[in-house]
């Protein structure tokens, strides 16, 4: 109150006062506010205080007096839970070590280098004091001992080619060789429940995925985020990680700290600053490392996870006519509820399949009778809780009355209690609104569209349905019809699901949660753009605007027939005519800008230079359609296999270079390699299989300038046609070749 009285009056102040002044008067009134409601002041430092919350003994407070540096493991690829990048230490392991050491007064110390059975050594050793993610097994509780809770909870997985064998169980891999990291806990697991499987011992991760990429392993074992997460880095998209669900032993791993066995008292220090740690502070980190859309991030329990890997499918019933919310069109769930259902299936993992229906009763009587097994929206109500659990709500929309536009607006909802009303049969709000309003004429009818013709004919005063419904209905169909009034409460929309299966509501409530409020309101955005209007009738004013509104169209209709016209010569001009991909001229431009980004943001790229080796002799031998044709298959399967921020151009004749931003020399140079290689495994359908050579460079200061980067690019493929063609070079500041 008072902030806001200081404020009123400095706005006068501004205007009778010089600038000195205001900034006195400023100063004086926080002064004020700080003496008056010392909780300001006393905010921040509450917020520091909020670290010094863990009760210590005074052994425990002695220790760490004594010993105020933790000797923490850090793992050079393991990536996104630990990992170095830039010689930076990263990833959630690292960042969780740090948040719990903060709240009771611990530094950290990172050993950054050894490989993770190195680590094992240096623990049993007592050479390092902890590390931040370890399972427990017979073996490891001989030198340490293990926090009260886990830190995080992972999904493994098997990682398999997608044009091999479909290994989903261990079993499956017997007399197989399977790929893992040295030193890993699989490596006990296994030898002591599946000796006939060849084990493939690697130093890291990615050298395991590689032995799967080459042919050398039949799969590879590793945690499903870890596998997407290097998949995604490195453009290994021949490869497929499937996560493992009914193995007893390699199903959920804890991760937990592993504190040398000697320090019982460190222990006792780090479990209670975990007990410290915040929900909202341990979802924040969760978040930050991208680990919301994993499936173990929803805290899918292992009962919950076979229930999924057993049920095989969901079958769903919709409402076929509540557009824009959701319908059946062409046999196809569309609509919002269908954005939403896409988000839901690829966080459970398995398919959600529509079954048809024509009606919403229908639906309903569907799920009552467990022919379908969710409706992805729907109000509860007393009636439907005897047959299906719901959700908490993740839509909540207004319920709105449409009446004939010579109607006047409906200020309360009261006032046309003696009309008759149309609501569709079995929806929520007849069943709430007949208790609210025991006067209410309502009228029930079948569907939306029946319930506004009804109204439009003047068999019914009103209809009453949702905001978005009705105005999609009225704009699309009913102009001659309006939305006349709004109930004040907001109807709260969720996911019903049938109640003889607890698992699948838990399942459901998780996954929506995982779903943040941008990506909600995406949805929403996408779907509703009509605004409604309350207490004033424009009809007059409409009337006078007509004519102004009618040259206002025409003038907007021209300047977007300019617009359009203007648009494609603009794509005509960056365009190359033959193959459809970016012009000379728009890959320059495309420089010019990344150089910008370089110099104001340090924001790194690199350029790949692409030459189709013996193209002169394409030409000679099938004739140059053919060579025409070989160009725009090429730049078909370069498309295929780049990203979405890449950017492909013909630079000129059978040369093409490609710009990857945010991408250093070894992820360009990768790159390039899976681009080399999938266009030697390309038999091109005029002339066979044809190779190409690439030349990569990454934009350094030490450039100078983007012709100089140019000149690089063009001497590492002038070093790869050398080098004997259908290879990749990089070119290396110190001007030598790898």
């Amino acid at each position: 109150m008072y902030a806001e009285f200081f404020y009123k009056e400095i706005k006068v102040a501004c205007k009778l006062t010089c600038h000195h002044f205001i900034l006195s008067l400023l100063s004086l009134v926080l002064t004020l506010l700080l003496v008056w409601n010392p909780g300001v002041a006393q905010e921040s430092e509450s917020l520091d205080q909020s670290s010094s919350t863990v009760e210590l003994t005074a052994a425990e407070q002695a220790y760490i007096e004594a010993n105020p540096v933790l000797r923490v493991h850090a793992e050079s690829q393991w990536p996104p839970y630990n990992f170095v990048e830039n010689g930076n230490v990263k990833g959630f392991s690292n960042e969780y070590i740090q948040l719990i050491a903060q709240k009771v007064g611990f530094e950290v110390e990172f050993v950054v280098g050894p490989t993770w059975d190195e680590f094992m050594t240096l623990l049993a050793q007592k050479k390092i004091d902890l590390v931040t993610n370890m399972v427990i097994t017979e073996d490891r509780q001989k030198f340490a001992i293990y926090s009260d809770q886990y830190v995080f909870d992972l999904v493994n997985s098997l990682l398999t080619r997608k044009d091999g064998k479909d290994y989903t169980e261990l079993e499956q891999l017997k007399g197989k060789n399977l790929a893992i990291v040295r030193g890993f806990f699989f490596e006990e697991i296994l030898t002591k429940y599946y000796p006939e499987i060849n084990l493939l011992l690697t130093n890291n991760t990615l050298d395991a995925m590689k032995q799967v990429e080459a042919g050398r392993a039949d799969a590879a074992l590793e945690n499903h985020a870890t596998f997407n997460y290097y998949i995604d880095r490195y453009f290994l998209k021949d490869l497929v990680s499937r996560p493992l669900i009914n193995n007893p032993y390699l199903s959920n791993a804890g991760q937990y700290l592993g504190i040398r066995n000697d320090r019982p008292i460190l222990k006792s220090i780090l479990d209670k600053a975990m007990a410290a740690v915040s929900e909202e502070e341990y979802a924040n980190l969760r978040r930050r490392w991208y680990l919301a859309s994993d499936t173990a991030s929803f805290g899918f329990s292992k009962r919950q996870l076979e229930y999924l890997q057993d049920k095989g499918q969901i079958k769903m019933c919709v409402d076929p006519s509540w557009m824009p919310l959701e319908a059946i069109i062409d046999g196809q769930h569309t609509g919002m509820s269908a954005d939403f259902v896409k988000l839901l299936k690829a966080r459970i993992r398995i398919p959600i399949t529509l079954f048809e229906t024509k009606t919403w009763l229908e639906s309903l009587e569907q799920l009552k009778q467990r022919q379908c097994d969710i409706l992805p929206l729907a109000v509860a109500t007393p009636d439907r809780r005897e047959y299906a659990d719901f959700t908490q709500p993740y839509l909540k929309l207004p319920l709105v009355i449409a009446t004939p536009e010579k109607e006047p607006f409906i200020a309360d909802i009261t006032d046309v209690l003696n009309h008759k009303i149309g609501i569709v049969k079995s929806y929520a709000f007849a069943e709430i609104l007949r208790d609210q309003y025991p006067d209410m004429q309502i009228v029930e009818v079948t569907t939306l569209d029946e319930g506004l013709q009804q109204v439009e004919n003047g068999n019914l005063f009103g209809y009453i349905d949702l905001l978005p419904t009705t105005s999609y209905a009225i704009q699309k169909r009913y102009p001659s019809l309006k939305i006349a009034g709004r109930f004040e409460q907001p109807w709260e929309l969720g996911i019903a699901v049938r109640n003889d299966q607890p698992e699948l509501l838990s399942i459901f409530e998780k996954a929506i949660a995982s779903i943040d409020e941008k990506a909600k309101q995406g949805i929403i955005n996408d779907w509703i753009s009509v605004r409604y209007e309350q207490g004033v009738d424009y009809r007059i004013v409409r009337r006078f605007l007509f004519i102004g509104l009618t040259v206002l169209a025409i003038v907007l209709y021209r300047q977007y027939l300019l617009q359009t016209y203007n648009r494609k010569l603009e794509k005509i001009s960056v365009t190359d005519p033959l193959t459809g991909c970016f012009n000379r001229l728009k890959i320059e431009e495309c420089l010019q800008k990344q150089e910008s980004l370089f110099n104001r943001y340090q924001q790194t790229f690199s350029v790949i230079l692409c030459d189709i080796d013996y193209f002169k002799k394409i030409n000679d031998t099938f004739g140059h359609l053919a060579g025409d044709a070989v160009l725009m298959e090429m730049v078909t399967l370069l498309n295929q296999r780049l990203r979405d921020t890449d950017i492909l151009g013909r630079w000129g004749g059978e040369e093409f270079m490609i710009v990857a931003p945010n991408t250093d020399l070894s992820g360009a140079t990768t790159l390039a390699e899976a681009l080399c290689q999938q266009l030697a495994d390309h038999e091109f359908i005029t002339v066979g299989h044809q190779t190409a050579s690439f030349g990569v460079a990454e934009f350094h200061r030490g450039s100078h300038s983007i012709s100089h980067l140019i000149s690089q690019v063009d001497e590492a493929l002038y070093k790869a046609k050398k080098k004997g063609r259908n290879c990749v070079v990089a070119y290396q500041e110190t001007q030598t070749m790898q």
